[in-house]
């Protein structure tokens, strides 16, 4: 095929698939692609899915096939050399079409070498030079990569991806690069590579490398010099350059000789001269170094903060430093020098060569200092004390003392200190002592006040006579004040204040009210010094009188009422007590204060400061109730003048009677809640009321009844509620009877009864003539057998034997007995002593041995004996105790020397301080059912606290005691918490705990303290007396009443919902009460709504029209009744024995049916009525069984008038169950699936109802109604009575918040602690359907569902996780989702709502990566790594102690890598704010092998 054929056909078929014929070739090449070297074979299958086809070929440049019917077709060449080749398979269809794919064929050649060439031999820093890259006989050049290489890194990649040549070509890279003086010998390559695709070989070919020479200007990488005094210059400065430059020392301009050694002198500034590729110079200070040198003088001398001109000189390079030495720490010598600066002082002076010293003696002259060791002393009487004066100075000072000159007192001076002996100290001694020093350059001086501890301290005055009481207007008499000092250097001077410096007072007993005397002495070393005179005078009170606040004797039950009593002119009032009785029985006493007195003017109203005569008042509180009517109050009015003083009488008020008025309270007893009333008769309803004063009855019914009233006793004949009042001043008391009718049933009973008797009888007849027929009358007696007499033995099981019986005798073993001891010949009695703190006890040791003993004792840290010879019998009395761990034990000296021992236990208690109750403060307030509530018992100041049991108390309930784990014996205080989850049984019960000390278990213990009650308040829902809903029927001319009562807290509010003709009829009435009375004839749905603020409940009352009245049958029944007894007794006279009718009885003969008698023959056909056919019973029976078939006739057709059909209910819902968010649309239809009257719904919202369709539909557009329940109703043609269904209908709403937090806690937690985490979860309904899942990240770890709720209504609950958290839990996140599972008809997935998350920082002890002691062998010079990384919240802080030296830095430090470490045993401590750890590393120094 020529090439011209070829280029059309290819032509051809780019433009049939340019133009889409064909669009999709059934041709498959296999492979699609090829990759061939140069003169390589290929072979390439073409394939065709097309069954029916016209002939396939390859078009090729070489080896092409033509058209043939093969397939696959093969395309082979052993020896491909085309560069310019293009090839295609192609594919005949019908009629006469054409397609083809075209083969990539890719034809390559690579070299097996390339070169890399330089444009220069020698690079110089800084300029520009070219590598070439050559690569020849390349193809196709446009995959060639080629890289450049400088050592081992690639610097530069290239691509020739623009060059679009098959054929072989000659290429070279060209890469541009500037040398600096680091690439300096550097080796540079080039590598080519080849990318043909995956179906390709991996081609790659690398140059020679190539080394460079770069030379640059030489580099002087000095600046400073250092060197010691004889060293040289040589070598000092390094200078680089290429080719290596040389070098040439200048100073001051001029060649200096780098060889000499330089000296201190020497040191300057130089210069270097450089010279190779280029030249360089630079400056170098050149520094020697050399020794310090220290000049001082040997002693200084000054005086005390004065500035001081002490210097020392030092020289030498570096600079040293000086450093000034006292007591071996470093000092700075400051610019005045005080006493504390003199000494010997060391000064070193050092730099980095060496070090030099000197001393210095400073003497500082200063005053004495302040006096130490005088200090205010306590000492017991009669004991001895040592007061030390003691001062510094140079000179040395010297000592004297002032104070109170005793005989007991003696002063001691030595070495540089002085003391006051004070010998068998009394209250004489008490007072200020003062010391003196001083030298040439000052005095001190120091007071020091000494206490005697059991002696009081007096002023040394004596008053004679010391008290004075006098009564008013009596006569005066003197009273004198003397020193008690015999001393008479002590006193300075005495005298009575109010007596012109006299020593004699005389007392004004008719003006003197406020006398205050006073003698006042002033007293060598004790100062000034008061002693009062204990005056008082009194006058007894004038009158006292008692009246009720606001002149009333009255007061109302259970309200506070106050009395007052008044005391006329009484002094001094500070002494006088009120004393409060009702009858004989002491009240209380009350608040006293002065008549008239009022703080708001500025009055003196403090008793304790009023000492001449005043009016004074006494109230009292009380709380009456009507068993206090007519109780006697008095009070009475006493002076206590003390002991000193006269006992005046008391003065007694009159008695004041009072009168207490309490409301009605009616008597339940003679009135029920609820009586009967047959119809016609009538009932007394007996109303009694105690009250004070009398109470009036009054009775409430509705209008209309018929009743008859008589000193409140009410006659009713009708149904209904009936309220009885009780009205007094105080108040009203309201009950409420519901009398129910009851019909009179015994006419109907009575007709029921006759009926069974007539049908036993008809049915025994019938048999009986039977009988009589087939036995011919024979009669037949029945005998009734004997008894057997019982002459069994009777078993005896052992209860009648008269067995022996130890009578037991019951006490109470207390225990107090002996302990006596095994081992110890020696008894303690009690065995174990209780004592409270403070009180003594005693015990008895006595020994048991009949032989002499060398003695015996007591051991004890209270009250210990020591031995005692010659007794058996040693008693222990204890001190008052003042120690809460006592140890006592008895010994007993044996005579063999042994000694034996018992301890006694001792156990010393205190009661609490107090024992309180509180509610935690985030949960004050009342309670809601349903949440828990925590209260705290604190117990105050208790010892022992492990013998503590507190007890809860809740009404008469008693939750379970905690008891306390407490090793310490002394007072503490402890605390109880008790949870509890409120429930409304709880409301108005009081909670208090209880502490009590278990010291002796099952003895007698101390009295159990208790906290003060609290009332628990607990709101809860309402909930209704009867819960269930109510089916009622409308009674016949009466009132109807529905009761609606609920209880709950607070008190709920009621309201109805009235079917549509109640609601027209009823419209003006607001109906709000719990019970709803029907004064109206009306059936339907009545929903009644009770609420407060923690819910709503609802009942639905269905009431229907009045049961028919079966008077009416009752009567029929009494009619037809005794014609049937009647009839029966006729039978039995007229019947004969072939079971027919006969007048003429006596003359019956069988088989001869007689005619006579006044019935005719054919009578008896009459009543022969074929209600059914009976012909097969009739076939039994002969004829002369014709009456019982006629009897079983009339049964029969009994049955069927008695019989009743009826239908069920026939209301459907679309849909039965619908649930609804709050403020969405709703719609459901109800349909009757028969016809119906009326057909409609009943509902608070979009009532309606139809007389013409079987459908009805309720819809809202918007539902927000909580308490909406939907009821369908339909009355129907063939059915009695309404019939209804009620729509499962369910309102929610998604809460508005989910909110987390920690209960009672904030901050971080701490690991292996107990923390409770709230959710709490606001507005949300209903509740039922809720459940609140916890999670902690994604796991669920709690769920809390609230199925047991019952609001519909949107409320706010919560729920608590106990959580312990641990170290992994750190960082941990929880929420709470609250999840509405509203069932299948509710939206999917369930609506939930989530809280934010908490996240839990949970502080942990610190804990070691590896805790265990590392043991490390110790190489010089190594470096060592001691790992102490440990983990912990907060961070854990670092610190090293070691027996060996430690590096710097080493002390904070987790990880210390160093290579100064000694041996030894190094101590890492990590500690945070919980807790420290430590570890070990211990550095062993390594053995050396032998």
């Amino acid at each position: 095929m020529s090439e011209s054929t070829l280029f059309v056909r290819l032509v051809v078929g780019l433009l049939l698939i340019a133009t889409g014929v064909h669009g999709s070739c059934p041709i498959e090449l296999s492979p699609p692609r090829v990759v061939v070297k140069y003169g390589g074979r290929v072979s390439v299958n073409c394939t065709t899915s097309e069954s029916q086809y016209r002939g396939i070929g390859w078009e090729a440049s070489q080896n092409g096939t033509g058209v043939q019917q093969v397939n696959p077709l093969p395309w082979t060449v052993e020896s491909l050399t085309d560069w310019d080749i293009t090839t295609f398979c192609f594919l005949n269809l019908y009629p006469k079409e054409q397609c083809l794919k075209t083969l990539d064929v890719v034809l390559y050649k690579f070299p097996e070498t390339i070169n890399i060439s330089s444009s220069d031999g020698v690079l110089k820093e800084g300029e520009k030079s070219n590598f070439t890259c050559d690569i020849l006989n390349i193809a196709p050049v446009q995959n060639l990569i080629v890289r450049w290489y400088k050592r081992d890194a690639i610097i530069s990649t290239q691509h020739y991806r623009n060059i679009n040549s098959k054929k072989p070509v000659n290429q070279s890279s060209v890469y541009s690069f500037t040398p600096t003086r680091q690439d300096n010998g550097a080796t540079f390559r080039c590598e080519a590579s080849m990318d043909l695709g995956p179906e390709g070989p991996q081609l790659i070919v690398t140059s020679q490398e190539n080394n460079i020479t770069v030379f640059f200007v030489p580099e002087i990488l000095c600046s400073v010099i250092e060197l010691l005094e004889e060293e040289t210059l040589a070598n000092k400065c390094s200078v680089t350059g290429n080719p290596t430059p040389d070098i040439r020392w200048l100073k001051d301009g001029q060649p200096f000789n780098w060889t000499v050694p330089l000296r201190r002198e020497s040191a300057g500034m130089y210069s270097i001269e450089a010279k190779g590729f280029s030249s360089a110079q630079k400056d170098i200070r050149v520094l020697v170094l050399y020794g310090p040198k220290l000049t001082c003088p040997s002693s200084y001398i000054t005086l005390e903060n004065t500035p001081h001109n002490l210097t020392c000189t030092v020289e030498g390079f570096p600079e040293p430093e000086m450093i000034w030495y006292k007591d071996g720490g470093e000092v700075e010598l400051p610019e005045n020098l005080t006493r504390s600066d003199g000494g010997q002082y060391l000064i070193t002076a050092s730099n980095v060569l060496s070090s030099v010293n000197a001393t210095v003696d400073i003497i500082v002259l200063y005053p004495p200092s302040p006096i130490v060791e005088l200090d205010d002393t306590e000492v017991d009487v009669g004991s001895t004390v040592s007061l030390k004066c003691s001062s510094t100075g140079n000179p040395r000072p010297k000592y004297s003392w002032s104070y109170y000159k005793m005989a007991n007192v003696v002063e001691k001076n030595e070495d540089g200190v002085s003391r006051l002996v004070i010998g068998n100290a009394t209250a004489y001694n008490m007072g200020s002592y003062t010391c003196h020093a001083w030298n040439s350059k000052g005095s001190v001086s120091k007071m020091a006040k000494v206490t005697v501890t059991g002696a009081k301290q007096e002023c040394p005055i004596k008053i004679t006579p010391d008290t004075m009481v006098m009564p008013y207007r009596s006569k005066s008499q003197p009273v004198t004040c003397t020193s008690t000092s015999t001393n008479s250097s002590n006193v300075i001077g005495i005298y009575w204040q109010a007596g012109r410096n006299s020593t004699v007072w005389f007392p004004n007993t008719h003006e003197d009210w406020d006398a205050r005397p006073v003698c006042t002495g002033t007293f060598r070393g004790r100062g000034k010094c008061d002693k009062p005179l204990n005056f008082i005078l009194y006058k007894t009170p004038d009158i006292v009188s008692l009246r009720g606040v606001n002149d009333s004797s009255s007061v109302v039950e259970g309200r506070e009422f106050q009395l007052q009593c008044d005391v006329l002119n009484v002094s001094p009032v500070q002494n006088l007590s009120v004393r409060w009785y009702r009858g004989n029985t002491t009240i209380e006493p009350g608040s006293m204060r002065l008549t008239g007195c009022h703080p708001e003017n500025n009055s003196n109203c403090d008793i304790s400061a009023i000492r001449s005569p005043v009016n004074v008042s006494s109230t009292v509180i009380v709380t009456l109730d009507r068993k206090d009517n007519g109780a006697e109050f008095r009070c009475e009015a006493q002076l206590d003048l003390g002991h000193e003083g006269p006992q005046p009488s008391p003065t007694t008020s009159t008695p004041l009677n009072i009168t207490v008025f309490y409301k009605p309270i009616i008597n339940t007893t003679k009135l029920p809640k609820a009586i009967p009333v047959f119809r016609g008769y009538p009932e007394q309803l007996d109303c009694e009321a105690d009250g004070h004063p009398p109470p009036k009855i009054q009775w409430l019914y509705s209008s209309g009844k018929t009743t008859s009233l008589s000193e409140g006793k009410l006659v009713v004949f009708e149904a209904g509620l009936y309220n009885c009042t009780a009205t007094n001043d105080v108040d009203s008391a309201t009950y409420v009877v519901h009398v129910v009718l009851k019909e009179d049933y015994l006419p109907l009973i009575a007709g029921f009864v006759a009926v069974i008797v007539v049908a036993i009888s008809i049915i025994f007849l019938f048999i009986y003539s039977i009988y009589y027929k087939n036995t011919k009358m024979r009669r037949y007696s029945l005998k009734n057998p004997k008894l057997s007499t019982h002459n069994g033995n009777v078993a005896h099981n052992g209860w009648d034997l008269p067995l022996p019986m130890t009578k037991l005798s019951y006490g109470l073993i207390a225990c107090i007995g002996s302990t006596m001891s095994a081992s110890c010949p020696a008894k303690v009695n009690p065995p174990r002593i209780v004592v409270r703190f403070g009180d003594s006890f005693s015990a008895n040791c006595t020994s048991s041995l009949t032989s002499p003993i060398t003695g015996m004792g007591w051991e004890s840290t209270t009250g210990g004996t020591g031995t005692v010879s010659g007794v058996t019998y040693l008693p222990l009395n204890s001190n008052p105790v003042d120690d809460w761990d006592i140890s006592s034990s008895c010994f007993l000296n044996l005579p063999d020397d042994r000694q034996c021992t018992i301890h006694l236990p001792v156990t010393v208690y205190k009661m609490p301080q107090s024992v309180s109750m509180s509610q935690i403060s985030s949960e004050v307030g009342p309670m809601v059912e349903g949440r828990q509530y925590h209260f705290q018992c604190g117990v105050d100041d208790v010892a022992p606290a492990s013998s503590l049991v507190v007890y809860w108390h809740k009404g008469n309930e008693t939750f379970p005691n905690e008891t306390f784990v407490e090793s310490r014996l002394s007072p503490v205080s402890k605390s109880s918490v008790l949870a509890l989850t409120a429930h409304r049984s709880d409301n108005g019960t009081q909670i208090w705990c209880e502490a009590k000390l278990n010291l002796l278990p099952g003895q007698q213990n101390p009295a159990a303290m208790s906290s003060k009650s609290q009332e628990v308040i607990v709101h809860y829902p309402p909930t209704f007396l009867k819960p269930a809903n109510e089916t009622l029927e409308l009674p016949a001319h009466a009132s109807l009443a529905l009761d609606c009562m609920a209880k709950g807290n607070p008190m709920p509010e009621y309201s109805w919902l009235l079917p549509h003709p109640a609601q027209e009829t009823n419209k003006n009435q607001h109906v709000d009460q719990p019970i709803l009375t029907l004064s109206f004839q009306l059936p339907g749905v009545y929903t009644c709504i009770a609420s407060n603020t923690q819910g709503t409940s609802t009942k639905v009352f269905t009431v229907v029209g009045a049961a028919r009245d079966r008077t009416t049958m009752a009567v029929i029944f009494g009619v037809f009744v005794p014609l049937g007894i009647l009839l029966f007794v006729g039978g039995l006279v007229f019947m004969t024995p072939d079971g027919t009718f006969s007048l003429n009885k006596g003359n019956y003969l069988p088989g001869q049916p007689t005619s006579s008698g006044p019935f005719p023959a054919e009578l008896p056909r009459l009543f022969k009525l074929e209600f059914f056919s009976l012909s097969t019973l009739n076939r039994r029976l002969s004829t002369e069984n014709n009456m019982g078939n006629n009897f079983l006739r009339w049964i029969v057709v009994l049955c069927m008038f008695c019989s009743v059909s009826g239908e069920g209910c026939s209301l459907i819902l679309k849909p039965s169950r619908v649930v609804v968010g709050f403020g969405e649309a709703v719609s459901v239809s109800c349909e009757a699936a028969r016809p119906v009257r009326v057909l409609g719904w009943e509902s608070a919202i979009s009532a309606t109802h139809t007389q013409e369709d079987r459908s009805v539909q309720w819809k809202v557009d918007s539902l927000i109604d909580w308490i909406e329940e939907p009821i369908c109703y339909g009355v129907f043609f063939t059915a009695p009575r309404q019939c209804e269904e009620k729509l499962n209908l369910v309102l929610y709403k998604t809460p508005d918040s989910v909110s987390i937090r920690q209960v009672n806690h904030t901050g971080p937690m701490v690991e292996g602690k107990e923390y409770q985490l709230l959710c709490e979860v606001q507005n949300i309904a209903p509740v039922q359907y809720l459940t609140l899942r916890w999670y902690r990240a994604q796991t669920e770890v709690y769920n809390h569902s609230f199925s047991d709720l019952t609001s519909s209504s949107p409320v706010q609950v919560s729920s608590i996780l106990v959580i312990t958290p641990t170290k992994a839990e750190n960082g941990a996140q929880y929420r709470c989702v609250a999840e509405l599972e509203l069932g299948p008809e509710g939206p999917q997935p369930p609506p939930s709502v989530t809280s934010e998350p908490l996240n839990a920082s949970v502080y942990f002890p610190p804990t070691f990566l590896s805790p265990e002691t590392e043991v490390m062998d110790f190489i010089e010079g190594a470096e060592m790594t001691l790992n102490c990384t440990a983990t912990g919240n907060p961070i854990p802080v670092y610190s090293w102690q070691s027996s060996s030296p430690m590096p710097e830095r080493m002390e904070d430090e987790a990880v210390v890598t160093s290579s100064s470490l000694h041996p030894g045993t190094y101590t890492c401590t990590a500690s945070n704010t919980l807790e420290k750890k430590s570890k070990q590393f211990i550095v062993k120094e390594k053995t050396k092998g032998i």
